[in-house]
């Protein structure tokens, strides 16, 4: 018996809750940064904002994943997400760039860290996040989505974890220069991330191919089934995190049941694979040998009106 999904309305509480808690803590970090003097407590506070904006994303595809598609938006709401990641991403590449070139500079001038001030925030940002944690833990195995924001959550963890060790060792050493080398060390994780949100964002919104998708899987379903000669072509788009569109060219022998088999190929694609939204083009042999003769007009962006151009006659008299 599968274990029955959780409602969205919980989902959406308890990621709001968690992304609450880390906006607190940016807050937190951000102050104790300021007094304490600490550009480590500073960048922890930017990837702290990494997991906000995570935060802000899932919320927006669980409220939109139930947003139904229009004759204007044939895909629905789901690309709103990535072009929100995308800004995200982009942002957080110029705060990674800020906290690596203050690092750097801060080495050849000597400042002063408060290694009191600055255990004591970034403990406190460390608790929170532990209850943040806690409240994503059991719905992120019911949820792609949640389990992702999840994620964020458990490495702005790690990076607090570090800021504490790193004012620890201010305390009991004096080695001030500590923090600029966590400092740097979050700034390149940040932008890592960042890189890594804008090419996947890009990707998709110029429609790349994606290995996301298994479509070695696929064949195996289609193959068998009756009356397909041979899959001509399948072309899958990614609309948003872990939702595609798919389109596939089927050639089929002369007495094929060509109902059955698009019935067929959409519960495969629907039911096996979840995939909303599926296109299905059936030819025969004579049919693609036809289409395969016609050729695209190569000076298309000539026409305002997408190359319509018979050559009508019109007799003005």
């Amino acid at each position: 018996m599968t274990k029955p999904r959780p409602k969205r309305s919980r989902l959406v509480l308890f990621l709001s809750l968690s992304g609450l808690l880390s906006v607190l803590i940016f807050i937190i970090e951000w102050i104790g940064s300021r007094e304490s003097g600490s550009l480590a407590l500073f960048a922890d506070a930017g990837h702290i904002i990494t997991d906000v904006f995570a935060h802000l994303i899932s919320l927006f595809a669980l409220l939109i994943a139930s947003k139904k598609p229009t004759p204007k938006y044939p895909f629905g709401f789901h690309r709103f997400e990535v072009l929100a990641a995308l800004f995200n991403g982009l942002l957080l590449i110029g705060i990674a760039a800020f906290i690596l070139y203050e690092s750097l500079s801060r080495f050849s001038g000597s400042t002063h860290v408060e290694a009191g001030t600055m255990l004591t925030y970034s403990l406190i940002g460390f608790c929170i996040n532990l209850v943040s944690a806690a409240l994503l833990a059991g719905v992120s195995k019911d949820s792609l989505n949640l389990k992702s924001a999840y994620l964020h959550v458990l490495s702005d963890l790690l990076g607090t974890f570090s800021v504490v060790v790193g004012a620890l060792i201010i305390q009991f050493t004096g080695y001030r220069e500590v923090d600029h080398f966590l400092s740097i060390i979050l700034g390149i994780f940040i932008l890592k991330t960042s890189f890594g949100i804008v090419k996947e964002s890009i990707e998709i919104l110029i429609e790349a191919d994606t290995s996301d998708f298994d479509k070695d899987h696929l064949l195996e379903h289609i193959r068998v089934l009756i009356g397909i000669e041979s899959v001509q072509n399948i072309t899958v788009r990614k609309l948003t995190s872990g939702i595609f569109s798919v389109e596939i060219q089927i050639l089929v022998k002369q007495d094929a049941n060509r109902d059955k088999i698009v019935l067929e190929i959409h519960q495969v694609l629907k039911t096996e694979f979840g995939v909303p939204f599926v296109s299905v083009e059936i030819l025969s042999a004579d049919l693609k040998a036809k289409l395969q003769a016609i050729s695209v007009r190569e000076t298309e962006r000539e026409f305002g009106h997408h190359g319509h151009s018979h050559g009508h006659a019109h007799d003005h008299h």
